[in-house]
């Protein structure tokens, strides 16, 4: 599948903007380096059963298998799509749900958000530096269906929307990821003095249904905002995995 106009112009900016922005990305590594890390922190998201359940699950196995390879060195950053690469590669992807104008539907690399969401609930959870973060544009969830909870997903959109986190501790850091039968389990490596931090996370409605959300760390400090919007008024160039 190719990608538009517009998504080649974006990925063309991106890439150059990245060359001179002295940013240090991270890449893939011989397993030896990682072999010292600890188990810092797990998760796990179940799958919500659906036509476009398998499309999902073949695409997070192939995502999970790019990011596995990945290992972050002290001051580097790991890049959502540096290390996943195009989804519209179908020899690699296939078909899976996307939302698109705030609404269900399919594309090739669908799914891949709740790879990218579990990443950045990991982070916020580990007091890693999130450079480059979106939230989904609606909350499609109740709090009875929520896999996540509401202010820690991460969407993402080829050329447009990237995950990207820093490793602002002094030691290398992994995210391994693993597709299970009923869930996406996440591990994050790292070092000894690395400790999971408890988040409150405080969510306010307006009138109209949108949903402002702000994650905040022990101390009360703002680590995370969201906004959602009513689905009857999506931006119509909305479009996220």
């Amino acid at each position: 599948m190719k990608l538009s106009t517009k998504a080649r112009i974006r990925v063309a900016i991106r890439n150059i903007t990245d060359a001179f922005s002295g940013t240090r990305f991270a890449g893939e590594r011989p397993l030896g380096e990682a072999c010292r890390l600890k188990q810092v922190l797990e998760l796990s998201q179940p799958f919500k059963p659906s036509e476009t359940l398998a499309g999902k699950i073949h695409n997070l196995t192939e995502a999970a298998r790019c990011i596995n390879r990945v290992t972050v060195l002290p001051g580097e950053v790991i890049s959502f799509w540096r290390a996943v690469g195009n989804p519209n590669d179908s020899r690699r992807f296939t078909y899976g749900r996307s939302i698109h104008n705030g609404v269900q539907t399919k594309d090739f690399g669908g799914g891949l958000c709740q790879a990218s969401g579990i990443m950045h609930h990991a982070a916020l959870l580990a007091g890693l530096e999130v450079v480059e973060r979106f939230n989904h544009s609606v909350d499609l969830y109740t709090d009875e269906t929520r896999f996540a909870p509401l202010g820690t997903d991460a969407t993402v959109f080829y050329g447009f929307k990237d995950l990207r986190i820093r490793n602002n501790t002094g030691s290398p850091i992994k995210f391994e990821l693993m597709v299970e039968n009923a869930a996406l389990r996440l591990v994050l490596h790292g070092a000894d003095s690395m400790r999971r931090r408890e988040l409150d996370i405080v969510i306010c409605e307006a009138p109209d249904g949108v949903k402002d959300v702000k994650v905040r760390d022990a101390a009360g400090c703002v680590v995370s905002t969201s906004v959602y919007q009513p689905l009857n008024i999506v931006k119509r160039d909305e479009k996220t995995d």
